[in-house]
């Protein structure tokens, strides 16, 4: 960990029980054959607070998501897990639960309901169908877990005798803070959502006994961040049918006896892991694929997870019409996807996969020739190979329906070699630190997604460069790290209160 925050957090954290509890964990476990194998997390939430982990031998509560990860468990008492188990840095105390009572916490409640109305994602004339099934998945799933996250929180602050700092994640724990704060009592909580919060309105789709558990759950914390000042505003709104008192310009809302400041913290990359793996030798080495498929086309780029809120479908149909407005373009670009199938277990992402590859498919039939093929599609999980990906697109589009940050031009634009412009839509929770430099669209407009596109091939190479210095700029003058020290830093304001 090297970073100028790394003293002053460290210092901070010295005397301090550290606790973060997510459904995914920073560790998961596989079976490779009849062999049970570790790998590491993903994402930046990991890549952040492992070392302050691995520095203060803290404790990460994670569910146990695989067959694996709950054979692992079991086989430690009290499930709790020394990573690496010769010689422990950290630990993670699996929750561990049926198959069927983790399917209604994440299947039916966490995905899709939650996640679907936090992403508007819903069709309302015909969607949600909040039934019989739904509510006792409510009971039976979502309430029991956060319960069962709340004990173990609860086991590890009463382990030792520093203070316990407690930071919940996302939209999967809602309720945990009301049950800590119950059996706490006056114990410092946060919690930071990692997804966008609807408008009231939208919110209101969700069962008011719920909203009831939810808001109240949340308010349990003394701070709660979300990514940008209008999810706050958002939330704030929600509060008022519940709360005792909000208020706005501050950010802070009053409910049954507790102050709860909620606050933005935009998070971003970590900018010298991310530069380090662009030079690696695998990056390199898959750098030759990506050549061979862009050949000598303007490269078009995009990189998701299968989500409905990631508007994959949209973005090709857009290219479809560029193609068909632009004939002069066939044979002289190409668009490369990569990403994965997500959450297929659920029925409405798996129709969702289906229909992006038969979009492909429609639009390969419809223009390739013996020499062209306008879409490659390689979906896989291949992290190296998206780093590769980023060094070489001359344009990147990505254009969610909504997106509680989306950290993905932040990663690209940081590692590009090829002054390649970006196209990001108005809902990503990045676009306002972003919107002076790249092309933004309205995720719903088909057309001026397509003019973007046109947009992108045609800008002089002047301005292409001038944009992507800007974004390069922008990126490393704010990391990961200025993100979790401001929450430090509020933390120990508040605290003192």
């Amino acid at each position: 960990m090297s970073y100028p925050q790394q003293n002053k957090i460290l210092e901070f954290l010295k005397d301090k029980n550290l606790i973060v509890a997510s459904n995914r964990g920073p560790v998961e476990f596989y079976k490779n054959e009849h062999k049970i194998e570790m790998k590491r997390g993903a994402g930046g939430l990991v890549s952040t607070l492992l070392p302050l982990m691995e520095s203060l031998n803290g404790t990460w509560i994670a569910s146990a998501m695989t067959l694996a990860d709950a054979e692992v468990a079991e086989s430690f008492p009290d499930h709790r897990v020394p990573i690496p188990e010769e010689d422990p840095k950290f630990w993670v105390p699996f929750v561990v639960v049926d198959r069927e009572q983790y399917d209604d916490y994440y299947s039916v409640i966490s995905n899709p309901l939650l996640w679907f109305v936090q992403h508007y994602m819903w069709n309302n004339p015909y969607t949600p169908n909040i039934d019989e099934k739904t509510h006792k998945a409510w009971d039976k799933g979502y309430v029991y877990l956060n319960k069962q996250f709340a004990e173990k929180v609860v086991e590890e602050a009463k382990r030792n005798h520093n203070e316990p700092l407690i930071m919940l994640q996302d939209y999967h724990l809602y309720l945990c803070p009301s049950f800590i704060r119950k059996e706490l009592g006056d114990i410092f909580l946060s919690q930071f959502i990692h997804i966008p919060w609807p408008q009231s309105e939208y919110f209101h789709i969700i069962p008011k006994y719920m909203r009831k558990a939810i808001i109240e759950g949340l308010l349990s914390n003394n701070i709660l961040g979300f990514h940008i000042p209008r999810y706050v505003t958002n939330f704030i709104q929600s509060c008022e049918e519940f709360a005792d008192k909000v208020d706005y310009e501050k950010g802070i809302v009053w409910h049954n006896g507790n102050t709860t400041h909620v606050k933005s913290y935009p998070i971003s990359i970590d900018y010298d892991s991310i530069k380090e793996m662009a030079a690696s030798k695998e990056v390199i080495a898959k750098e030759k694929l990506i050549r061979e498929i862009k050949g000598d086309n303007f490269l078009i780029y995009r990189t998701d997870r299968a989500d409905l809120s990631k508007n994959i479908i949209r973005g090709f149909e857009a290219y479809d019409l560029f193609l068909e407005k632009h004939p002069e373009y066939h044979g002289k670009v190409k668009f490369l996807s990569t990403g994965k199938p997500t959450r297929q277990q659920i029925k409405e992402y798996k129709e969702f996969y289906e229909l992006i590859q038969k979009t492909i498919h429609k639009i390969n039939r419809k223009y390739a020739h013996e020499r062209w093929k306008p879409i490659e599609c390689i979906f896989r999980a291949d992290y190296q190979l998206v780093i590769a990906a980023f060094k070489n697109y001359d344009c990147l589009i990505v254009n969610p329906i909504a997106d509680g940050m989306n950290i993905v031009p932040k990663e690209a634009s940081v590692v590009n070699e090829t002054q390649g412009t970006v196209i990001l839509s108005e809902y990503a929770g990045c676009y306002e630190e972003l919107k002076d430099h790249i092309i933004p669209v309205n995720p719903f407009d088909i057309k001026q997604t397509a003019d973007a596109f046109y947009q992108a091939i045609t800008m002089s190479k002047q301005e292409r460069s001038e944009r992507m210095v800007s974004l390069q700029n922008i990126v490393s003058q704010r990391t990961i790290y200025h993100w979790i020290s401001e929450q430090f830093a509020d933390f120990e304001k508040i605290r003192d209160i």
